[in-house]
C-alpha cells in the first residue's frame, strides 16, 4: 500500500495540480477516483467539506487533508521538498502569492468556463446554479473563458 492516498475527479482541473505534483515530486501515492462516492458516509467522515482532491496519510492530525494548496505545501513541509517550496521567506512568499492566486483569481473563472461542459455542478450563487436562460448561462460562462488570459499573463515572464 502507498504512503499516501490522493483522493481526486479525474476531470476536475483543480484536482490536476495535485495530481502533477505528486508525480513531480516522486512521491509514493495511491489515486483513488471518489466520482459519484463523495456522499459515502466513509468519504464524508474524512472529508465534511467534500472536497477534492483530499489526501490521506497516518502523519494528518485528523488522518486527511483537502485543498490542493494544502496538499502540496504540506507534502513539502513533511518530505523537505524546498526545490517545490522555499524555506528561504522571500522566495517562499512568491510560491504562496502563486497558490493564492491560483485559488482566488484563477481558479473561480476556470470553474465558471469549464464547469457546465464537464458537467460538474456550479457554485451557488453562479449564473450556471440560477434560472438565467441558457442563452444568459452561456454568456457568462464565454465571459469566463475570455477572461481567463488575464490571470494567465501576471505569470507571463517580463509581466
Amino acid at each position: 500500500m502507498a504512503a499516501n492516498t490522493l483522493n481526486i475527479l479525474k476531470p476536475s482541473v483543480n484536482n490536476l495540480t495535485a495530481r502533477i505534483f505528486v508525480r513531480a515530486a516522486g512521491l509514493d501515492f495511491e489515486e483513488n477516483d471518489v466520482w459519484g462516492a463523495k456522499d459515502a458516509p466513509d468519504f464524508v467522515r474524512k472529508d465534511p467539506a467534500l472536497l477534492t482532491p483530499m489526501l490521506e496519510e497516518d502523519g494528518l492530525p485528523r488522518g486527511s487533508l483537502w485543498e490542493s494548496c494544502a496538499i502540496m505545501q504540506y507534502l513539502c513541509n513533511r518530505h523537505g521538498l524546498d526545490q517545490f517550496y522555499p524555506t528561504d521567506p522571500g522566495a517562499r512568499a512568491m510560491v504562496d502569492s502563486a497558490m493564492f492566486y491560483l485559488i482566488g483569481t484563477f481558479y473561480p473563472l476556470l470553474a465558471r468556463a469549464t464547469y457546465p461542459t464537464l458537467g460538474f455542478a456550479g457554485y451557488p450563487g453562479e449564473v450556471s446554479t440560477s434560472d438565467a436562460s441558457d442563452e444568459a448561462k452561456a454568456t457568462a460562462q464565454q465571459a469566463a473563458i475570455a477572461a481567463l488570459a488575464e490571470p494567465l499573463e501576471a505569470f507571463t515572464p517580463g509581466s
